[in-house]
């Protein structure tokens, strides 16, 4: 389950600022059930529902830890599909000969086997690999991820949507990178392939109170059902608070910056089973989850700053702004001239 709360401040961010921030958990469900989810499920949805709101590819980024695998694996378990990897470390050394068609029978008899089980989701992590710049004086290994970028753009092309689409183009492509904002990318060809850009970023303040307390709360009575053992798991026991609110909401702040990957990996490294058992004459502290927590991955600042920019590209709203600068130099200019006229 994708946890998380509803950033009511990101509303007022999104009218008043030049960047637009993350989307929240929220935002993030419901687009990926309305554009993924529900047209991947039903044929006739597929083909009533207009084409901006069907997606044949998702490209999901963010820092690691973000949840971006589970996003894609949730998709195809709640649509039924069939899900086909096809990431670089999977494909590492597999069909590289004969050289020029290897990489074209590797993706066509995905293709192939994807629309004979359809609904299917074919997933590529670290697609940034895929997308890279091709220098053509020094022509890449013949191994290397990028034989399949051609391939893979002509695949998801050939996915169908409107009237036109069959059972067999319930097919959708997720792509999954950490950093697509590489000057090794070619993001003109990472943006022409994916229909739907959508940014994972670590979580506000809202949404990690949630995770830290869940997290928490599920791991805890993880082990107390262990220690039970199995004649005490029918009888029903106790909700165990594992942290007042207090902390919680402490944590919450002390741990901006990081994914809810790595408060999970903080957690299951806190709250072991003698830890649970020591609970209740040793309740848990802040500080016992500090050292753990400065382990795990971070998204710095500069990391943000990149994903932010590369979002304000992806998402279109660089060329709106553009667009809008343009409009508004040649309205001055025309008042200006006006003004020269009078």
């Amino acid at each position: 389950e994708f946890l998380g709360e509803f950033h009511f401040l990101g509303n007022a961010q999104r009218t008043n600022f030049e960047f637009v921030p993350p989307p929240s958990a929220q935002m993030i469900r419901s687009l990926l059930v309305e554009h993924c989810v529900l047209p991947l499920a039903q044929t006739e949805i597929r083909q009533k529902a207009p084409e901006t709101l069907t997606a044949r590819s998702l490209l999901l980024y963010g820092p690691k830890g973000s949840g971006k695998s589970m996003l894609a694996r949730a998709i195809a378990t709640e649509a039924g599909a069939t899900f086909f990897d096809i990431s670089p470390s999977v494909i590492e050394g597999k069909s590289v000969a004969p050289a020029k068609t290897g990489s074209a029978l590797l993706i066509y008899k995905v293709f192939l086997c994807a629309q004979d089980m359809a609904p299917s989701v074919v997933y590529c992590d670290d697609v940034d690999q895929v997308f890279q710049i091709v220098n053509k004086k020094r022509k890449a290994a013949a191994d290397a991820p990028v034989r399949i970028k051609q391939v893979m753009s002509k695949a998801i092309e050939q996915v169908k949507r409107g009237p036109e689409a069959t059972e067999f183009d319930r097919i959708l492509f997720i792509g999954c990178s950490s950093k697509p904002y590489s000057d090794t990318v070619d993001t003109k060809e990472l943006f022409n392939a994916f229909d739907e850009k959508v940014w994972i970023s670590y979580p506000e303040y809202g949404s990690r109170v949630v995770l830290w307390q869940q997290f928490m709360d599920t791991s805890v009575q993880e082990h107390l059902k262990t220690l039970l053992g199995p004649q005490a798991q029918s009888e029903p026991r106790p909700h165990v608070v594992a942290m007042p609110l207090a902390g919680i909401s402490t944590l919450a702040r002390l741990s901006e910056g990081y994914t809810a990957g790595s408060i999970k990996q903080t957690i299951q490294r806190v709250l072991t089973i003698r830890r649970v058992q020591q609970m209740s004459n040793r309740p848990l502290r802040v500080q016992e989850f500090l050292g753990p927590l400065s382990r795990t991955a971070y998204c710095w600042p500069k990391d943000f700053d990149d994903f932010q920019k590369f979002d304000f590209e992806a998402t279109g709203e660089k060329a709106l702004k553009e667009a809008r600068d343009r409009d508004a130099e040649r309205n001055e200019a025309e008042a200006a001239k006006n003004q020269k006229k009078k």
